[in-house]
């Protein structure tokens, strides 16, 4: 097994932020940095008054009260595959950088909530192209990746001939790497529906 080592001022914030949410200490050490991460993040989310229950989870319950079939872009596999590997070989600097961006969540969370309730792009946009700058290493397997493993299943969507409905975070939307620039060089026409 690897030993993952975190410098003494690193551990010592991600002690105190564990500590916050009263977590027992003793088990941490069994978890990667990106599990016990994204436990951290999802305590904050909680924090902040956000539900669990997302535009996804919404529309699935919908499609299958109403037995309309659901398919995938990407597997549960992938998706675990990718939270756990978030920050391999270059540990410390993921926590560090994790651990001072939550100290902003809540002031992202509302403008980005505020960009996709009121259908603007600008907060999602400069929000993405801090992440792609600040930290590629993240950026690219959260999103250029998974954005170019979706973009041939979505072109084999509109080719169908068939309508289907598409829901990706935010994050996918928009930005250098977003799926609707991609979306709009292959020739696609998008027009943006908003619903009052």
């Amino acid at each position: 097994m690897k030993t993952i080592l975190l410098e003494p001022d690193v551990y010592k914030m991600l002690v105190d932020r564990i500590s916050k949410y009263n977590l027992p200490l003793e088990n941490i050490s069994l978890f990667k940095p990106s599990m016990i991460v994204n436990m951290l993040t999802m305590f904050q989310i909680q924090e902040l008054g956000f539900s669990q229950q997302g535009v996804d989870s919404f529309y699935m319950e919908k499609a299958n009260s109403e037995n309309i079939p659901v398919f995938f872009l990407e597997s549960v596999e992938a998706q675990i595959d990718m939270l756990v590997s978030m920050g391999e070989g270059y540990e410390n600097d993921f926590v560090l950088y994790s651990l001072q961006d939550m100290e902003n969540t809540e002031m992202y969370l509302s403008t980005i909530v505020n960009d996709w309730k009121t259908g603007e792009s600008a907060n999602t946009v400069i929000s993405i192209e801090e992440i792609k700058e600040e930290t590629p290493l993240l950026y690219k397997p959260l999103i250029t990746d998974r954005n170019d493993a979706w973009l041939p299943q979505i072109e084999e969507y509109l080719n169908s001939g068939n309508c289907y409905f598409i829901i990706v975070g935010l994050m996918h939307i928009y930005g250098p790497d977003g799926l609707l620039p991609q979306l709009k060089d292959l020739g696609c026409t998008i027009e943006q529906l908003i619903f009052k």
